[in-house]
């Protein structure tokens, strides 16, 4: 063994040798592949994962798959980096993996040692980011992620995942990498559950296709499927009730069933059937037959499985725990209620009420000798409950969305709270709860989608948290990683809106979110210059104008909120009043030699308001939903507005007049943005929506130009200017990317940035508004 370490060490000097001589930039490709695997073999690995060279040289999967996790503490601080971001280098050249280490640095507060190099075509200027605890994102589902599950496979840590591709999948946690791929469902996973059965790790799912299945999680063979319920699976839970090994499961049908592995085992031997299947009872002629057989001596179905009532709507959650020394089986639903039954006959021990949503998740822990209900739903309230006699303990409010998961972690005494809850919801974040008090410890931000499933687990004895949301991603958590404050300058939750302008001769931006704040960034550096207040709800938009010689800003949000702002001392010069709901739009331009603004919204209006006075000039009607994005030109000699809407139309509209112009009609969808550039000596119209596409019409004549194709989700945001004197559009969509175009020739370059809602640029910068925080790259060349 000690040989074939020194045989690797030696291959690893060897081929460092050689691509110190050539460069990294110019290694050869068995170098790039394969360099990680004799460094890992070697022990050299946290020596090679400090050299940045290396790591935007290497092939990332490969290399991704020799540092694991990133869990490994003797890994330098670059390599965990790297982990950060590796998923999102596949394809990409070394002057764009460059680029990606670089902005993931900047995202986290950590500056990497990299300058740009010649093949770079964008790179960071700076990052004004919320931290997120270390985490690596593994990806290999084709859409939502549903469900996910901790387990011990052959002796290593793993973790089990279903989605809505119909795959339950594997991973090796050590590693990162997909074990296997487990396929029969003929719908959307839903719920995923391990255990151990005759000393075999299983796991067992469930799904739309109202089945479930029990798969070896060594072998991946299936071992049974489960039929009965006559709807969807919701959730499922493996475990044991009176020394019997069991499956509990839970579904839309409004029941709840227990099903005795041993006692299907034995009926279908005695039987000769190896199908597994059962149509189930009710839990009267379950508690009748207890204990009958058939004619041929096989147990009867009834003692196979039981079926328990209760529940008024759909159950969404079930899990088996111990309250007393008790089994006893958990269960909530679309009833507003968590159950409490016990499963050896079916009795309902307690009813739990207080929730004003459905109850989607529920759990049984355990703090300071007492066990706890840890339940949440759609009314986004966490509600502790004393398991023994159903007293209300606590309600915790955090999450802004649906709560959609809980999970409960083992004691940690060295860890941030020892005695832990997480729960994962529609806002996209994952909460650490402490058991005892209730308060919340630690936030962890990372998704882009709505967290549908957590689990705990350990990784070399390092406690983590396994994640899936609708963002296709399977995420690792370092538990124990500390948590960083926010930085006082920066959003304190999403942001959706960015633009860009000159204020006191220095080009600044201007960024707005869900913290009902807009925030004003010198651009060259992103230095906060400051914080602008008074929206009583999220900021959506905003866009530049000039008033009277000075700099100001429109924003519109919430509450049919839209506020005129002097950008130099910070003041509300006025509020423009008139939309009857959300304004989901804003732009300006000028007319006649005065500033006007075009806003949008949810009342299916475009109103356009005169900037010195305040007044609104015209209410213009045609979209038949809401209107989403407003843009201004002008075409022909006069200013125009182009607008999208739910409607999937686009519209341009006269200002002056206030009267139509031109309908565009192409998009499937949604017509989420739209921008306006000019190209060959026309303006044109760019438009983005839901269908996926980013079109281009003439402005002028109204016509359609092109569909520059390249998104594979739909496209979310979009901006047009100029770079190196080129006309471009920048688009970001549901796809974690975003696209540069040349609206010349239609080329494109492609920048990994999840969870972007709006976009700006100005002299050739990128401006970016994310889920995490605002930030600015630079675009080095036209696509």
């Amino acid at each position: 063994m000690e040989e074939d370490t020194d045989a690797e060490a030696a291959i690893v000097e060897r081929l460092r040798a050689l691509a110190r001589l050539d460069g990294w930039d110019r290694a050869n490709p068995y170098t790039a592949h394969h360099l990680a695997a004799h460094a890992r073999a070697a022990d050299r690995l946290p020596e090679l994962g400090s050299d940045l060279g290396y790591l935007v040289a290497a092939e990332p999967d490969g290399l991704a798959a020799a540092l694991g996790t990133g869990l490994d503490r003797e890994l330098p601080d670059a390599a965990r980096l790297y982990l950060r971001c590796a998923h999102a280098l596949r394809g990409l050249t070394t002057g764009e993996r460059a680029a990606v280490l670089s902005l993931t640095g900047s995202q986290n507060g950590r500056r990497v040692d990299l300058t740009a190099p010649r093949t770079a075509p964008w790179w960071p200027r700076w990052a004004r980011y919320r931290p997120t605890p270390y985490h690596r994102v593994l990806e290999g589902h084709r859409g939502s992620v549903r469900a996910v599950a901790a387990a011990e496979v052959d002796g290593r840590p793993a973790a089990v995942t279903g989605g809505a591709d119909r795959t339950v999948r594997v991973w090796d946690l050590a590693s990162g990498s997909t074990l296997r791929i487990l396929e029969g469902h003929t719908g959307a996973v839903q719920t995923v559950a391990t255990g151990d059965l005759d000393g075999a790790a299983v796991a067992v799912s469930g799904g739309d296709d109202g089945t479930l299945r029990l798969w070896d999680l060594s072998t991946g063979r299936l071992l049974r499927t489960l039929t009965g319920h006559t709807g969807w699976v919701a959730s499922v839970d493996i475990g044991r009730v009176d020394g019997r090994p069991v499956v509990v499961s839970a579904g839309s049908d409004r029941t709840v069933r227990v099903w005795d592995l041993d006692r299907l085992a034995a009926r279908d031997a005695n039987v000769g059937t190896d199908t597994g299947t059962d149509e189930g009872h009710d839990a009267h002629d379950a508690h009748d037959a207890h204990g009958a057989h058939s004619a041929d001596g096989a147990p009867a179905a009834e003692d196979a499985v039981r079926v328990l009532h209760g529940h008024t709507g759909g159950v969404r959650t079930v899990s088996l725990g111990t309250v007393g020394g008790r089994t006893v089986l958990l269960t909530g639903g679309a009833d507003r209620t968590v159950r409490l039954w016990d499963p050896s006959d079916g009795t309902q021990l307690r009813v739990l009420t207080g929730h004003s949503g459905w109850v989607l998740a529920a759990r049984l822990a355990e703090a300071g000798g007492r066990t706890v209900v840890v339940s949440t739903g759609d009314d986004w309230d966490v509600r502790f409950w004393d398991a023994a006699d159903g007293t209300p303990l606590r309600t915790a409010d955090g999450h802004n969305g649906w709560g959609r998961c809980v999970a409960v972690a083992a004691p940690d005494p060295g860890g941030p709270v020892e005695h832990a809850v997480l729960t994962g919801g529609a806002d996209r974040t994952v909460r650490i709860w402490d058991l005892r008090t209730g308060e919340c410890a630690q936030v962890m931000d990372g998704h882009t989608g709505q967290v549908r499933s957590v689990a705990v687990s350990s990784v070399d004895h390092w406690p983590v948290a396994l994640t899936a949301g609708d963002d296709a991603t399977v995420r690792v958590w370092d538990l124990r990683g500390a948590q960083e404050p926010d930085p006082p300058a920066v959003h304190g939750q999403w942001v959706l809106t960015v633009t860009a302008g000159e204020a006191g001769g220095r080009p600044v931006a201007v960024s707005g979110g869900t913290d009902r704040t807009a925030r004003v960034w010198d651009l060259a550096d992103g230095s906060p210059l400051a914080v602008l207040r008074g929206h009583s709800g999220w900021v959506g938009r905003a866009a530049w104008a000039v008033l009277d010689g000075r700099p100001v800003v429109v924003t519109s949000g919430a509450h049919a909120e839209v506020r005129v702002w002097d950008v130099a001392d910070g003041t509300c010069l006025r509020v423009l009043a008139g939309h009857s709901s959300s304004v989901l739009a804003v732009a300006t331009g000028t007319a006649a030699g005065r500033p006007y603004a075009v806003t949008a919204g949810n009342d299916s209006t475009v109103r356009v308001w005169d900037l010195a006075d305040g007044r609104a000039r015209h209410v213009l009607t045609g979209h038949t939903g809401g209107v989403r994005t407003v843009a201004t030109s002008v075409a022909g000699g006069r200013p125009v507005a182009v607008t999208g809407g739910t409607d999937g139309t686009v519209r341009v509209w006269d200002v002056v007049r206030g009267e139509p112009v031109h309908l565009l009609a192409g998009h499937e969808q949604w017509v989420r943005e739209v921008a306006v550039a000019e190209a060959e000596g026309r303006p044109v119209v760019v438009s983005a929506g839901d269908d996926g596409t980013v079109r281009t019409w003439d402005l002028t004549e109204g016509l359609p130009l092109d569909v520059l194709e390249g998104h594979t989700d739909a496209v979310l945001a979009a901006a047009a200017g100029r770079v190196r004197g080129r006309p471009v559009a920048a688009t970001a969509g549901n796809d974690g990317t975003v696209r540069v175009w040349d609206l010349t020739d239609g080329r494109h370059l492609r920048i990994p940035l999840t969870g972007c809602y709006g976009l700006a640029v100005h002299d050739s910068t990128l401006l970016a508004a994310t889920h995490l925080g605002v930030c600015a790259v630079d675009l080095l060349a036209p696509p």
